[in-house]
């Protein structure tokens, strides 16, 4: 697969791309159904406490929304750009509460959550800085 591919309408890659946004989300279905493992999986026991459930639930809805808005703008042939730069803007928003909370995580924690947040963050950013190619 070609990035280039990605954004271009009706394009093979684009339509192959459907599993991404379901493969991406994924923690955003373990957040809202069971946010305490996934709270300490990212931040140690504090993630398990009550409050923190209850912004990882939103963290989830958040991941779910958006990838069920790709999905269906992939399967629409609609476009995409929108939801790329909705999930960019979401991963830097993690981003920056990681930073904000750095030196009061666990190590290991601040580094899987930076990892994860800049992971996504760079794909959004090389699919929108990647021109479609016309077919």
């Amino acid at each position: 697969m070609q990035l280039s591919n990605v954004l271009a309408p009706g394009s093979p890659s684009r339509r192959h791309e459907t599993g991404d946004p379901l493969r991406d989300r994924v923690f955003g279905a373990a957040a809202l159904a069971a946010p305490a493992p996934a709270g300490r999986a990212l931040a140690g026991d504090g993630g398990a406490a009550p409050d923190a459930q209850a912004i990882l639930r939103g963290m989830g809805g958040r991941e779910i929304g958006l990838g069920l808005g790709l999905l269906a703008m992939i399967r629409a042939n609609g476009p995409i750009r929108p939801w790329i730069i909705a999930g960019l803007l979401a991963d830097s928003g993690d981003i920056t509460g990681i930073a904000g909370a750095w030196r009061h995580m666990p190590t290991a924690k601040r580094w899987l959550g930076l990892g994860m947040a800049s992971a996504a963050a760079a794909v959004g950013a090389t699919l929108l800085a990647t021109p479609p190619r016309d077919r």
